[in-house]
């Protein structure tokens, strides 16, 4: 796969050391917001995570770092913790229980982590589902996010949220930087981009189809509530949602465009409007952040490459 590290996404030390904290570091920092300091049994080091590590103590908690080559500034654990925080009560068990938050001095210098709850089952990427079972967990990812936009993200501002929403002005912004990046991406491996649209002209044809203002109040996000961070247990069931560490505020939309599948991302959309009639704004952005995730798909060679293609061909005559 290839990683496309962009201009949201640049890391501030990246020839920094990264070491695997030991099982006895990582048990004493858990210990630390444990009830009588009882830790479950159990060690494993998760390094699945692009910029975090997860240390896996038994069935029950997850202690969290972010790697320090990989620091960057959208991604934030104190963010997490007050975004965890705040969505406890509308979210309960769908999300980790955030347990304790700190910071500590360790012989490998000091370590900023989390303490949380461990949502169980395995990822989505890990455990695939086909067919109704499909649709009936992506319909209820689709209730989550729902109940995460309707959250008042203000709770979180101070914890590297932004500290106001987000106006049509950097949402063009956000999505030029993306765009952006994915044509870098596509420059350094041409042979996968077979269009006969260049994709710069994609890029110039999105971006003007976004809207020149904005009536929907900007929401918090999960930013990617995709494959990688939902949960499913051994009967294919929906069991949580992981890892808010680059929640932002922006339109809700943009929250829709995770799954590299463009029939999930369909299927996500519409049960998450749920036969409510939405706006013609709304329709732009997400057509816009279809045609995103398209690029993305197409120029890290998913699976779904191909679906992404004949997708992209659609949207483009639609605008």
């Amino acid at each position: 796969m290839v990683i496309i590290v962009g201009r949201a996404d640049v890391y501030e030390n990246p020839d920094a050391s990264d070491p695997v904290l030991s099982r006895d570091i990582v048990r004493d920092l858990a210990g630390r917001f444990l009830s009588n300091g009882e830790v479950p049994n159990g060690f494993e080091v998760d390094e699945s995570g692009g910029e975090a590590r997860a240390y896996l103590l038994g069935d029950r908690v997850v202690v969290k770092t972010q790697r320090p080559h990989r620091r960057r500034p959208r991604t934030s654990l104190s963010k997490e913790a007050g975004v965890l925080d705040l969505l406890a009560r509308s979210l309960g068990e769908w999300i980790p229980r955030l347990l304790g938050y700190g910071t500590a001095e360790t012989h490998v210098g000091t370590v900023e982590y989390l303490v949380m709850s461990r949502i169980t089952g395995r990822s989505l990427v890990h455990q695939p589902l086909t067919g109704a079972r499909r649709d009936v967990l992506v319909a209820r990812v689709a209730g989550i996010l729902r109940r995460i936009h309707a959250t008042d993200p203000g709770d979180v501002r101070g914890h590297g949220m932004p500290s106001d929403g987000e106006d049509v002005a950097a949402l063009h912004r956000r999505l030029r930087d993306g765009f952006a990046d994915l044509v870098d991406g596509i420059a350094e491996h041409q042979g996968r981009w077979t269009s006969s649209v260049s994709a710069g002209d994609v890029v110039t044809a999105a971006l003007a189809a976004l809207p020149g203002t904005l009536t929907q109040p900007p929401v918090l996000l999960h930013s990617n509530p995709g494959p990688t961070h939902v949960f499913v247990d051994g009967t294919g069931s929906f069991t949580g949602v992981i890892d808010f560490g680059d929640a932002y505020v922006s339109h809700p939309a943009l929250d829709l465009r995770s799954w590299p599948d463009p029939a999930d991302r369909v299927l996500l959309r519409d049960a998450y409007v749920d036969g409510r009639p939405v706006s013609a704004e709304f329709d732009a952005v997400w057509t816009v952040a279809m045609i995103y995730a398209d690029m993305a798909t197409i120029v890290r060679r998913l699976e779904y490459a191909d679906r992404a293609e004949r997708d992209l061909a659609m949207r483009l005559r639609s605008l």
